[in-house]
């Protein structure tokens, strides 16, 4: 779930999980995520150049036969920085159906000073994929998905093929993420999402109840600040972040997540893309910190 580059992310809905900088994880197991939920969260850090704490919420509605909604939305207050704006918001909506061979989603996100300001401060996207091929544990699906906002193709129907590789112990799947279980108490797992997302974990289950996972996340933030006069031109923000989940799961309804970490050295600037860089500025170490709770439904 977020804290400079980790608090930002799980509020963009879906996004992977974790705890630092603006990234913001929330905490939940991957597998968590088939149940509806509600979770909210908070976060801190006090990096030289980008000092930050935020507050959100997401949940995700199962509407039956494959249909799910999921929403959220976060506060970034920026205490302490070069050129930000002081409040940034995350903030959208996703429609995902799902059948044994078919995928949709289509989904409104806005990560902006004002957000949903017009249309130049809103990203519209859609992904539709269909299972071609499937024999034992290997499958072939091709997709295509479109982003309005997105800092490559941008408002252009993009193609995709990818290979899953699924078995008891290990799973795989390109464009890339692995996921290894040796045991039911371990579990080592990463993965990359074009064009700067990296995360790598390792997971131990002392308990039913309590679980460890040390986590390393390295990610790319894209912000549109209302009333800049090039509308091709955004804002990002990249970090690195390192650190430790404590996953307390009091219930089966009920998780309780303690982030503790470190939020590393990164950068901010304007530009078209993640490679155009204007007014850049660097960005400090720092601990940092995050919470959440989840109700699971």
């Amino acid at each position: 779930m977020r804290i400079t580059a980790l608090l930002l992310l799980l509020s963009l809905l879906p996004a992977p999980a974790s705890a630092q900088g603006l990234y913001s994880p929330d905490g939940l197991g991957r597998a968590e995520h088939n149940r509806s939920y509600l979770t909210a969260r908070t976060g801190y850090s006090d990096s030289e150049g980008l000092a930050h704490r935020s507050l959100g919420a997401s949940g995700s509605a199962a509407l039956g036969r494959g249909v799910s909604l999921e929403t959220g939305a976060t506060h970034h207050r920026i205490l302490k920085d070069g050129w930000l704006p002081g409040e940034l918001y995350s903030a959208g909506f996703k429609l995902n159906a799902r059948t044994r061979k078919n995928f949709f989603s289509a989904g409104l996100q806005s990560n902006s000073d004002r957000p949903f300001y017009s249309i130049h401060e809103t990203n519209v996207s859609f992904n539709a994929a269909r299972t071609f091929s499937s024999s034992g544990p290997h499958s072939f699906a091709a997709g295509l998905m479109y982003s309005s906002r997105r800092s490559f193709a941008r408002r252009i129907p993009f193609p995709y093929v990818s290979y899953n590789y699924r078995s008891e112990k290990f799973s795989f799947r390109l464009p890339f993420s692995a996921s290894w279980r040796p045991s039911k108490a371990y579990e080592l797992s990463a993965a990359y999402i074009p064009p700067k997302y990296c995360q790598a974990s390792v997971l131990v289950k002392a308990s039913e109840t309590l679980s460890f996972k040390a986590e390393y996340i390295y990610s790319a933030l894209q912000f549109e600040q209302a009333g800049r006069p090039d509308k091709d031109y955004s804002t990002y923000i990249e970090q690195a972040n390192a650190g430790l989940w404590t996953q307390y799961k009091a219930s089966d309804n009920y998780n309780f997540s303690l982030w503790t970490g470190w939020a590393l050295r990164g950068r901010y600037f304007r530009g078209k893309a993640y490679d155009d860089h204007h007014d850049k500025r660097n960005i400090g170490s720092s601990p940092a910190i995050a919470l959440s709770a989840a109700r699971l439904f």
